[in-house]
């Protein structure tokens, strides 16, 4: 059998910080049909899936022409969901799977292309793009240390500290992630480590079971609808998004 490469994208109802967020409309749409359809649009990409436990994510991505892998209610992560999805699918060793949060509204095709070209081409068994902000002080954005293109640590404070000097951009970890089946066993096969609970970064796990996660700079910018601010922000960009005009919009709506 071929080698695949297929977008798992966990989806759920209970986010703390904004409920319900993958229905949420945006432009008409419900923000997980957004990522599902951009994913979509990704060259070398075999599947896109999303992974729920959600009868009425089901329903919603069933009305968009979305496939949907019905998941257990009590995963603690989406790595853990998106694990059982790809247990469930039958995944092989050596296909790709590229994780992409379900808020993930703005994604772009060839930023899950790019991620998938670098952990077919490397060894790592995870991988986490980055890109440069020098946004400071927000928890919800999550930030990385890196040496050379392997990851030292993930927090959500701003990381590094310079201590007694001008303050110099971040690396934020970006919420679209490859993964090689091994490294979803890994996870799964262990509880949650001390550093994870701490930061509440769950790849913070594989840190810490000495798993080598890879990573490297992807240019542009990013959206995580993670609060009521962020979704606001992101109906106004939506507006003047031109993979959703030119690409989506015309074929779904």
């Amino acid at each position: 059998m071929s080698t695949q490469t297929v977008v798992l994208i966990p989806a759920r109802m209970e986010s703390t910080r904004l409920p319900d967020k993958p229905l949420k409309k945006i432009a008409g749409l419900p923000m997980i049909v957004h990522v599902a359809k951009r994913s979509q649009l990704a060259t070398g990409v075999d599947r896109v899936v999303v992974c729920t436990d959600s009868p009425e994510i089901l329903m919603v991505c069933e009305k968009f022409g979305v496939d949907v892998c019905m998941t257990k209610s009590t995963h603690r992560n989406g790595t853990e969901r998106i694990a059982e999805a790809a247990d469930v699918m039958c995944l092989q060793d050596d296909d790709i799977i590229i994780d992409v949060q379900g808020d993930e509204a703005f994604v772009l095709p060839e930023y899950i292309q790019e991620v998938a070209d670098f952990t077919r081409n490397t060894d790592y068994e995870c991988v986490v793009p980055h890109q440069m902000i020098d946004e400071y002080g927000n928890l919800n954005r999550v930030k990385m240390v890196s040496h050379g293109d392997r990851v030292i640590y993930f927090s959500r404070s701003d990381i590094p500290c310079y201590f007694g000097d001008i303050r110099q951009p971040m690396k934020k970890h970006l919420s679209i992630i490859g993964f090689r089946l091994s490294g979803l066993k890994k996870f799964v096969a262990s509880e949650p480590t001390p550093l994870e609970n701490i930061e509440r970064v769950e790849l913070m796990r594989l840190i810490e079971l000495g798993v080598a996660i890879g990573t490297f700079r992807q240019d542009g910018v990013s959206l995580s609808v993670d609060t009521q601010e962020d979704y606001t922000l992101a109906c106004r960009m939506m507006e003047r998004d031109k993979v959703f005009l030119e690409l989506i919009k015309p074929n779904v709506l």
